[in-house]
């Protein structure tokens, strides 16, 4: 089946015109170029329903150790920490965390580095892990946390790593390494050479090969209940991918919603409700 046609924005649609013909006049600046563009996000606002809902949270600034980072806190009780995705932001997240609240749960939505109202222009999955455990090991009644795409690769590098979490909850996460490069690679209209050139300078910044923190390789370590959804017409991160965790970790429970995409999941009130019997499960 062919692929549905994106209509790219149109700086988007400048920078996918200009790949190839750098590509072949100084590939190495292209390398360079794309690994920036794949480190620095977009930083979209508010929507007017978040900005509707935003007086229902405390905002802070917290200064990490190495950062600092908006929060968003709602009500009391044993808490859940949110951890959204790539070029989103904590807010995203005010539906589910307000429907949580209501259940007596605390709810803490994290603005990642260089997301949202945190500081920061660049950042990578290993930021966000460091600003993730350290929030994380501030809290003594946690219950639960909820990561979204790239939130939901972190937390899973995490606990791979050492991090203990008590229940994962993952919503449309990204598994598989080839397919995160390969939607990264349509996006800039860049060639495989590019690609491999990313690849490479991932080990030479990070000392990590892509494919070693991608979720295919850090969820072989999971070690706590784990519920994963997914919405069938996410055109980011395809379906089957919540396939690939259920293979890797067979106690992950799994459910896929009909008619919701990639960011749709956040607020659709079948996850909700999901989210919620099965949080009710774990007590």
């Amino acid at each position: 089946m062919a692929k549905p046609k994106i209509e790219y924005p149109f700086s988007l649609q400048i920078i996918r015109s200009i790949f190839p013909l750098l590509e072949k006049v100084a590939p190495s600046l292209a390398i360079n170029w794309a690994v920036r563009l794949f480190l620095t996000p977009f930083n979209f606002g508010f929507t007017p329903s978040e900005k509707q809902h935003l007086s229902k949270f405390k905002a802070n600034d917290v200064q990490l150790r190495s950062f600092t980072v908006r929060v968003y806190e709602v009500s009391n009780g044993p808490t859940i920490i949110f951890l959204h995705g790539w070029a989103g932001r904590g807010m995203q997240f005010y539906k589910l965390a307000l429907s949580l609240a209501d259940e007596g749960y605390r709810c803490i939505l994290i603005d990642g580095p260089a997301h949202g109202h945190s500081k920061g222009k660049r950042t990578n999955i290993f930021e966000f892990e460091t600003v993730f455990n350290e929030i994380k090991d501030q809290q003594n009644d946690l219950v639960a946390v909820v990561g979204h795409s790239l939130g939901a690769a972190t937390i899973s590098l995490a606990i791979s790593e050492g991090s203990d979490v008590p229940a994962f909850i993952s919503l449309g996460a990204p598994v598989v390494a080839k397919d995160i490069l390969s939607e990264f690679a349509d996006k800039l209209n860049i060639t495989e050479h590019t690609v491999n050139g990313i690849r490479a300078k991932a080990v030479s910044e990070f000392s990590r090969t892509f494919e070693s923190v991608a979720m295919e390789s850090t969820f072989k370590k999971m070690n706590c209940p784990v519920l994963a959804l997914h919405g069938e017409d996410d055109r980011d991160v395809p379906v089957y991918h919540l396939d690939v965790l259920k293979s890797i970790y067979p106690a992950t429970s799994i459910e896929r919603f009909s008619g919701i995409g990639h960011r749709r999941i956040l607020k659709d009130e079948r996850v909700i409700s999901r989210i919620k019997e099965w949080l009710k499960e774990l007590e």
